[in-house]
């Protein structure tokens, strides 16, 4: 079996009897009526990729007329085709979308600093607190994990995001 022939069959299998089967009735005639049969068999090995399974669909499929075969495989390339175009499409989409947003408006460009700004007063108050407890005999003071994630956003909007940033820039 060509390693062609393997794709093909592998992707009759992925596209499902379901898709199979629309794409022959939208064709009518003799078209339908092998994609029903294609359709069955993959129905029948149900997603399965092994050897005997692709085997058993090539069988069928090589017992059918190729040039019918033939289009129903473009017919479901350009299915697929259209579906990853269509993906692509709202992907960028959403990306436009997401970039104008950023870019628009003051109340977007303050919500970062004041997430900040909040983060910073929380951390302090953290600290104070905890260690105020400890000078009074209760508890260990404060954690400086806890102490560091409260202040996370703080120490990433000054640009403390990775510590091998600053190698980084002295290499270059």
């Amino acid at each position: 079996m060509s390693l062609l022939a393997t794709a093909g069959i592998s992707a009759l299998i992925k596209y499902g009897p379901s898709l199979i089967r629309i794409l022959g009735e939208s064709k009518g005639g003799t078209t339908e009526q092998v994609a029903h049969t294609i359709a069955d068999v993959v129905e029948t090995v149900n997603g399965d990729t092994s050897p005997s399974s692709v085997a058993k669909v090539k069988a069928t499929v090589d017992s059918l007329p190729p040039e019918v075969v033939g289009e129903i495989e473009l017919g479901l390339a350009q299915i697929e085709a259209e579906r990853e175009k269509a993906r692509l499409a709202h992907d960028l989409g959403m990306h436009s979308q997401q970039q104008e947003t950023l870019r628009s408006g003051k109340e977007i460009k303050t919500f970062r600093p004041e997430i900040a700004r909040r983060h910073s007063w929380f951390t302090v108050a953290y600290i104070f607190v905890m260690e105020l407890l400890n000078a009074f005999d209760h508890g260990n003071g404060a954690n400086w994990e806890i102490a560091l994630l409260i202040a996370s956003p703080v120490l990433a909007w000054f640009g403390f995001r990775t510590w091998d940033k600053f190698s980084k820039q002295g290499a270059s």
